[in-house]
C-alpha cells in the first residue's frame, strides 16, 4: 500500500513538474500597446514549434507615441532549440526603423553581427538568452526556473534577477485573468510580466514603470490560436 502511494505521488509530481512542456507550441495573439496610459499601437506574438525547434516572433506597430518608447516599428525573432527539458537560443534577429542586427548563440557564448558596427562577442558562465527566448522560458518552464538569467538586450549583456508571484489576478477591461507574475529591474525601470494559467501560461500583459510611474503597458486584445 505504501509503495502504491509513493508511485502515485511520483507520477503526480512529475506531471506538475513538466506540465508546461507542451504549452504554447503553436500560438498567435494580439496586444494593444499603451504609452503613458494612451493607446499607441499594437503588438503581435507568434510561436511555432516543429520537432525540437521553437520559433517566436514579436512585432510592434505603433504611432508617434510608441516611437518615443522605441516601439514605433520593431520586430524580434528568436530560434530556440529544445534539448531534454531545457531551451537553448540559436539565433536572434532585431529590426527597427533605425537598425538591424542578429545574434548567433552557442550555449554560453554569443556573437552580434551588424552591417552598421563591428562584431561583438560575449561569454558568460551561464547560458545566454535574448529578450524573447527568455519569454519562452518563462512561459514554458514556470515554476521550474531560476531566479536569475544572463540576457543580451540592446547589444549589452545583462543579469536579470527575477521575483515571482504565483497567485495574481490581472484585469484587462472587464475580464479577470488568473496569473503568475514575473518582476525584474533594469536600470531605473521595473518590468512586470503577467502569464495566464487558464491560457497555457500565455503572456497577457507587460508593464514597465520608470521611477515608480507606469510608462508602458501592453495588454492582450485577442487570441487567434492557442495550442
Amino acid at each position: 500500500m505504501f509503495k502504491k502511494i509513493l508511485i502515485i505521488l511520483f507520477i503526480t509530481q512529475s506531471v506538475y513538474i513538466y506540465a508546461g512542456e507542451e504549452n504554447l507550441n503553436n500560438t498567435e495573439a494580439s496586444y494593444i500597446f499603451y504609452y503613458k496610459n494612451i493607446e499607441a499601437g499594437s503588438m503581435k506574438l507568434k510561436i511555432k514549434s516543429v520537432g525540437s525547434e521553437i520559433n517566436i516572433i514579436t512585432k510592434y506597430d505603433g504611432n508617434f507615441l510608441a516611437s518615443l518608447a522605441n516601439k514605433g516599428y520593431r520586430e524580434e525573432t528568436s530560434l530556440i532549440q529544445k534539448r531534454k527539458q531545457d531551451f537553448f537560443p540559436q539565433k536572434y534577429t532585431y529590426i527597427d526603423e533605425k537598425e538591424s542586427y542578429e545574434i548567433i548563440f552557442n550555449n554560453n557564448e554569443a556573437k552580434i553581427l551588424s552591417d552598421s558596427s563591428p562584431a561583438l562577442k560575449f561569454k558568460s558562465r551561464n547560458i545566454l538568452y535574448d529578450p524573447i527566448s527568455i519569454l519562452v522560458l518563462l512561459m514554458k518552464k514556470y515554476p521550474n526556473i531560476e531566479n536569475a538569467y544572463s540576457v543580451i538586450s540592446k547589444k549589452k549583456l545583462k543579469i536579470y534577477d527575477y521575483k515571482f508571484n504565483d497567485n495574481v489576478f490581472y484585469k484587462i477591461k472587464e475580464k479577470d485573468f488568473n496569473c503568475y507574475s514575473v518582476e525584474y529591474k533594469s536600470g531605473n525601470k521595473t518590468n512586470y510580466y503577467y502569464f495566464s494559467k487558464d491560457h497555457k501560461n500565455l503572456l497577457i500583459s507587460i508593464k514597465i514603470k520608470k521611477n515608480g510611474q507606469e510608462k508602458i503597458r501592453i495588454d492582450l486584445s485577442d487570441i487567434q490560436h492557442l495550442e
